[in-house]
């Protein structure tokens, strides 16, 4: 179960902060309603994004070292460039769509992965 927080959390965590980093109207809506608008810098949201990041490939990680299945750890990698570089590198209308396909695939990866981890623990 653990493992399965640390995919889903850090996914959970770089997303949220990559899309407010993108000024997604929602989050950031969401943010002034609480009160916490101040958060709202790049400064913060980076090393959150990052770290949140390294905690979704950590549990990539030990996932993969469980099931020996290499396509989740993949796609959470190539996932994670995409997300980190839409928000850092890309600016811009070019980085929603590497933004959003990092998002996709952080998800699926971790949908794919807690699958697989289970398969791994019937058999």
């Amino acid at each position: 179960m653990r493992d399965v927080v640390s995919d889903g959390a850090g996914v959970l965590g770089a997303i949220a902060a990559a899309l407010c980093c993108a000024g997604t109207p929602l989050i950031v809506s969401a943010l002034a309603a609480l009160g916490l608008s101040a958060l709202r810098k790049d400064a913060i949201l980076w090393p959150v994004m990052l770290a949140s990041l390294l905690l979704a490939l950590w549990g990539f990680w030990r996932g993969f070292r469980m099931h020996r299945k290499s396509g989740p750890l993949a796609l959470g990698i190539l996932g994670a460039l995409a997300l980190a570089s839409g928000v850092i590198v890309v600016h811009g209308p070019a980085a929603m769509p590497m933004i959003y396909s990092g998002s996709v695939a952080l998800v699926v990866a971790t949908f794919w992965n807690v699958a697989v981890r289970h398969a791994c623990r019937l058999a």
